[in-house]
């Protein structure tokens, strides 16, 4: 900002407040400059998002277009977690859907004769705090609500489940009905760390999913809790028997979220295969569909009994 511009915007710089300027055409001025201080002060957004509706198609290509089946009650948002651009860092600003959440894939497919089912994705540039704090989500999510949705269930997976958990915490009249979780790095991962698998602008995004990060995170959200109203479960990815291959099991089951009653489902899938492979979308989409009422702790430590019978969590 200029010198002097600030001074400008707020009225008490002198020279502008005895200028013979304002005496005439003073108050025009004035607000141009006004104007212009709101302009260069004011944030732009973290990252690229998108919101688009992948089942059914609506009948114009158009983002953030949302049409409403005959009858369908319940909208499904597809939350997308990191990818990693290897070979073309130059992706990393834009919001691209993946292939799971792409029209035609096996999990839209399969969700769509139940649900309409709709696709959010982000430019991973920046602390996926950052991303989660910001309002596209919420406001395509009152969208749908307002569209005559009934129910609205937030799939997340991998990062994308940190997305929905803080967004249903941090705003529990949402209109969010129900939040599955899908190998979701809720304690952070040791893979993280690998910061040779991405490039310069996609740092930041990674180093939020470190398991020091996401403690500070955890920390600094203490008594956040999951709203008594909104149906929540974790999809675990054991395929590696204490981890999917990339987040352990704990991770994505942790203490804090066991304590408040939800449920977990053991996937018996890696981490790449849970959004892909007919098994594992079956599983998925009844639980989209079905209720998740909360567990109590007789249930929930027959789970930790089944994903760690020997008491080693692996976080």
């Amino acid at each position: 900002m200029p010198v002097g511009m600030e001074s400008a915007c707020s009225g008490r710089h002198r020279r502008f407040s005895t200028s013979p300027i304002l005496k005439t055409g003073g108050a025009a001025l004035l607000s141009c400059l006004t104007t212009l201080c709101l302009f260069l002060t004011t944030a732009s957004p973290p990252a690229e998002t998108r919101f688009v509706q992948v089942a059914p198609l609506p009948p114009q290509a158009i983002d953030g277009l949302i049409a409403r089946s005959p009858g369908k009650s319940r909208a499904v948002i597809l939350i997308e977690g990191l990818e990693v651009h290897i070979l073309d860092h130059r992706q990393t600003p834009q919001a691209l859907l993946r292939s799971w959440q792409q029209p035609g894939s096996l999990l839209v497919r399969t969700l769509a004769p139940d649900s309409d089912v709709f696709a959010f994705s982000y430019g991973q540039t920046a602390p996926l705090n950052d991303i989660a704090n910001m309002p596209a989500l919420g406001e395509n999510i009152q969208r749908l609500r307002q569209a005559g949705y009934a129910e609205v269930v937030l799939f997340g997976y991998s990062a994308g489940g940190l997305i929905a958990r803080q967004l249903v915490e941090d705003n529990p009249s949402s209109g969010v009905t129900r939040v599955v979780q899908v190998c979701t790095p809720n304690l952070g991962s040791a893979m993280a760390k690998i910061k040779t698998s991405v490039g310069p602008g996609q740092e930041a995004f990674l180093q939020s999913l470190t398991k020091q990060s996401r403690s500070r995170a955890l920390q600094e959200r203490r008594g956040k809790r999951i709203p008594d109203d909104v149906e929540f479960v974790c999809v675990v990815g054991n395929g590696f028997v204490l981890s999917d291959g990339l987040v352990s099991t704990y991770s994505q089951w942790p203490d804090d979220l066991q304590a408040q009653g939800v449920p977990a489902v053991a996937l018996g899938a890696e981490h790449w295969d849970a959004v892909r492979n007919e098994r594992s979308v079956q599983i998925i989409a009844r639980l989209v569909r079905d209720r998740q009422p909360r567990w109590d702790q007789a249930r929930v430590a027959a789970m930790r009994k089944h994903l760690w019978p020997s008491k080693l969590g692996g976080n």
